[in-house]
């Protein structure tokens, strides 16, 4: 009879914890989103057309996914079961760790030493962002490009151990440093600079640096600029126990602890030129007649605790998170005198996958080349991201080439005459052998182009065989 008594009892509680979550949606719902999540609307029946919504079922699955009844303090108390008892995470995105340190899940696999950029996809990122200071150099314009390490590349003893074993001891941010060893890249390492340092300088509970560490990049970035500023060695500064970190917001929604951030006593002399509610916002505009200079600066979220710095900095400053980077048209319209490039070590491969928009440059046609009949791919399309250029970009046969082989697109301009461009060299999920060249609109035609490519191997050059391609419109 007991034991009856409490399978009803236990069944009824498992059939309320179901259903109060439900019920509750009619009440209380949750309209909270939580850490990058994009917050979903109520569906309907019909499209706007009349017509049945075939995905309505799916949609309203995302829906209550996302609002149901005390949606934060469930994922909270989870959170904290998992995290407590099992020392495991409940979000996919979130490593617990030691200490109460948390990591990014997506950069487990530069952790472990596996999934690494290859050699070609270093060379790729290496020469895109060579070609983009050679166009920025002959416009008297300086260029920067830095990587904020990940968190467990600096501080790898907070990992969890049940990952076991690297594959290897190598990371993108040392394999990256190391490809530039003949390189004119101006690159500042801050890996190094901050590794230097016996003190923690990121966060327990978020993925980026504390303020510290932001200071401590921004003199570092400066100085490689050879940029006179203040690096405010004799400002106030307290810890104080105030900040709630972004992956600490994502795993405990409801139950997180702030922990000890730095505060800097500075005085901010810049203004917003742009409506600007916070740092997250992806385009920014300060202005400060103190100073001088004028800086565009593309950043993720690392640069959010680094743009009071440089907005102080320089005359004008032109903040941007937009991806990939429309450069030439950006930089024109702010003329700029300094560009810098900082991204975060987890990302380094995006500058291989989508360079920045600039024209492609004109080259001599080489004399000498030899034809070869392989299986390459083009496709041309109006940017998507600045009309005022084609996208010419495709593959090339890997065999034929070497880790530092370099791409000359040749095109017919609309009077029939041959041009030779330089292209980017980039890469795919599957193929590192590809390249990109951004060509003015002016110089084709505007339904199809004559193609073909030239692999420079050194002194070698080999010519595949023309293809047309139409011209697409552009994605929007």
């Amino acid at each position: 009879m007991k034991k009856k008594v409490f399978l009803t009892v236990f069944t009824v509680a498992c059939l309320l914890c179901c259903v109060i979550p439900f019920v509750g949606m009619t009440i209380i719902p949750s309209n909270e989103t939580i850490g990058n999540e994009q917050q979903t609307t109520l569906p309907s029946i019909n499209n706007e057309d009349g017509q049945l919504n075939k995905n309505y079922l799916q949609q309203l699955g995302d829906y209550f996914s996302t609002h149901y009844a005390f949606r934060p303090q469930i994922i909270s108390a989870d959170a904290e079961i998992q995290s407590n008892i099992f020392n495991t995470s409940n979000l996919d995105s979130v490593i617990v760790g030691k200490n109460n340190w948390l990591y990014y899940s997506s950069t487990l696999d530069n952790y472990l030493g596996r999934n690494l950029m290859s050699q070609r996809g270093l060379f790729n990122t290496k020469h895109n962002l060579e070609i983009t200071q050679e166009y920025l150099n002959e416009k008297n314009i300086k260029f920067l490009f830095t990587v904020a390490p990940n968190k467990n590349t600096l501080y790898p003893e907070n990992m969890p151990f049940y990952y076991g074993k690297k594959e290897s001891t190598d990371s993108n941010i040392v394999n990256f440093t190391s490809s530039l060893k003949d390189s004119k890249l101006n690159y500042c390492d801050l890996f190094k600079t901050l590794a230097d340092y016996d003190e923690v300088l990121y966060l327990q509970q978020d993925s980026h640096w504390n303020n510290k560490g932001a200071l401590i990049a921004y003199n570092k970035i400066l100085d490689c600029l050879g940029k006179s500023h203040n690096d405010y060695e004799s400002a106030t500064v307290s810890r104080k126990k105030n900040f709630y970190g972004d992956l600490g917001k994502m795993l405990y929604p409801t139950t997180q602890k702030p922990e000890y951030n730095f505060e800097y006593d500075i005085d901010e002399s810049y203004s917003y030129v742009t409506p600007t509610k916070s740092v997250e916002e992806p385009n920014i505009v300060t202005q400060n007649d103190e100073a001088t200079g004028r800086l565009y600066m593309y950043r993720d979220s690392f640069g959010n605790a680094l743009l009071p710095y440089f907005a102080n900095a320089y005359n004008s400053a032109y903040f941007t998170k937009t991806f990939p980077v429309d450069l030439a048209f950006e930089v024109g319209v702010q003329q700029s005198d300094t560009v810098i490039f900082e991204i975060a070590e987890r990302n380094l491969i995006w500058f291989t996958q989508s360079p920045p928009v600039i024209p492609a440059r004109e080259l001599n046609i080489p004399t000498s080349t030899k034809s070869v009949d392989n299986n390459w791919k083009v496709r041309a399309e109006i940017s998507q991201v600045n009309m005022q250029y084609v996208s010419m970009c495709g593959s090339v046969d890997s065999e034929l080439c070497k880790d530092d082989s370099e791409f000359i697109v040749i095109v017919k301009d609309k009077n029939g005459n041959s041009k030779a461009f330089e292209a980017f060299t980039t890469s795919n999920e599957t193929c590192d052998y590809c390249f990109q060249a951004y060509i003015p609109v002016e110089y084709l035609k505007s339904d199809s182009v004559n193609v073909s490519v030239i692999i420079k191997n050194g002194n070698e050059y080999l010519l595949t065989k023309s293809k047309t391609a139409d011209i697409h419109e552009a994605k929007i």
